[in-house]
């Protein structure tokens, strides 16, 4: 065992990752630059920079010595796929020698958020379980679940045609119980592709947690846009105001029969194609004791 060498002790020097255009298009190339720095007393010897896209596309840079207070920063071209959406991670790891016996590594995450191409791939939430399996979803952060059975006696059966208030919602087209599916967004100002003219973009959903209020935006095709916020009951009771009253709810010990409710909820439109719509801000995702806004669909009406 090598002796232990108290000038070895530092803290983990830092490496940064940023990228151009900062807004880029799926398809689009962007330039990564990442810059590492020895911040230690002690040369680092052997450093390797990667760079990596979505864990995936990456490129490695032999770095070498450097030296202590010594900066060093590499460039990357890269294009993103043609069919990318979402949250794209974009990352910098660095490998370095601090002695002939031992090793560290340092790293740093930048995310790339695209819009989403469907409403449905933006879906990250498994909101629906059967009655028979009500462990296999989790709507709240606590574990509870939308019935599936439920749901349908109301006519909500996967891709089922709804209508509420006059306006036509397309529910999703996800079988409950399925490992890895998702039926829902959580929304947190995402941005989802959306095309279409018409008086009125409706959602239909529910909230967890207390009411959800947020603000969202439309994105007209001319590039115009329009803000607008929401304000969701909690889902817990049977709301006057509600579109669907569901009898009662799953729970990890089995069914909870006191009922619980589905909302819809809008904004009206100009008279332009639209583009995109800005999920409203309500969250930053599915947390126990955290208001959250579920959108199952959304429509142009």
């Amino acid at each position: 065992m090598s002796p232990h060498r108290p000038e070895e002790d530092f803290l983990t020097p830092p490496v940064s990752i940023t990228s151009e255009p900062a807004a880029p298009e799926p398809g689009q190339a962007v330039t990564l630059t990442a810059k590492f720095t020895n911040t230690t007393r002690i040369p680092l010897r052997g450093t390797v920079l990667y760079l990596s896209v979505n864990g995936t596309d990456s490129q490695a840079s032999a770095l070498g010595k450097v030296a202590p207070g010594r900066s060093v920063t590499r460039t990357w071209k890269t294009r993103l796929p043609d069919d990318a959406e979402g949250v794209v991670p974009f990352i910098a790891h660095a490998l370095f020698d601090v002695h002939g016996d031992g090793s560290d590594c340092t790293r740093a995450t930048s995310v790339l958020r695209l819009p989403y191409r469907s409403p449905a791939s933006a879906f990250d939430n498994t909101g629906i379980s059967l009655d028979n399996a009500t462990t296999t979803a989790d709507i709240d952060g606590s574990r509870s679940s939308l019935s599936a059975e439920a749901l349908a006696s109301a006519g909500l059966t996967p891709g089922a045609s709804v209508t509420y208030g006059g306006i036509a919602f397309t529910w999703p087209d996800t079988e409950p119980g399925t490992p890895g599916s998702k039926d829902n967004v959580v929304s947190s100002g995402q941005t989802v592709r959306l095309s279409g003219t018409g008086g009125r973009l409706a959602f239909l959903g529910t909230s967890t947690w207390g009411a959800g209020k947020g603000p969202g935006k439309v994105v007209y095709a001319d590039g115009t846009e329009q803000d607008f916020s929401v304000d969701v009951p909690d889902w817990y009771g049977a709301h006057p105001s509600a579109a669907v009253v569901l009898p009662y709810r799953n729970t990890p010990s089995g069914r909870d029969d006191n009922p619980v409710s589905l909302f819809t909820f809008g904004v009206d439109l100009q008279d332009r194609e639209l583009r995109s719509v800005v999920l409203p801000k309500v969250s930053d995702g599915l947390m126990s004791g955290v208001p959250a806004l579920h959108i199952f669909a959304m429509t142009v009406a």
